[in-house]
């Protein structure tokens, strides 16, 4: 209870300090980063991403979301990016109640052309 309480203090002090801009949007779904990395090691930055929805999503419990907030790793130099931490929430630009939250192990992958990860990179990458 600790760690939730915790994590959600930092997800809100994270929230109100973030300057989203878009990188990319397609039909119902704008993507937005926060340019000030959390940490940079080399190449690898650590930012946040943000994904908002027009028409709501649903999870695999039935719950709907409007936004997902994402750790993300950026790595400019072998122009791969990875998640760590989703966290879902029930209003557009990670507003409203938190509805999941998620950690995995770090895998970075290579973009692809056109994809919304290439379209990340061209905007954190310079």
């Amino acid at each position: 209870m600790k760690k939730l309480f915790l994590m959600l203090a930092i997800v809100a002090s994270v929230s109100a300090h973030a300057e989203w801009i878009s990188y990319q949007r397609s039909g119902n779904i704008d993507e937005l980063v926060d340019l000030q990395a959390v940490s940079q090691e080399g190449a690898q930055l650590k930012i946040w991403t943000l994904t908002n929805f027009a028409t709501p999503m649903t999870t695999l419990e039935g719950q709907d979301y409007a936004s997902e907030k994402m750790l993300t790793t950026v790595d400019c130099g072998q122009r791969k990016v990875g998640a760590e931490k989703v966290i879902r929430y029930a209003g557009t630009d990670a507003g409203g109640e938190v509805i999941s939250s998620m950690e995995t192990p770090l895998r970075l992958v290579a973009t692809k052309a056109g994809s919304a990860e290439e379209a990340l990179l061209a905007r954190v990458c310079r």
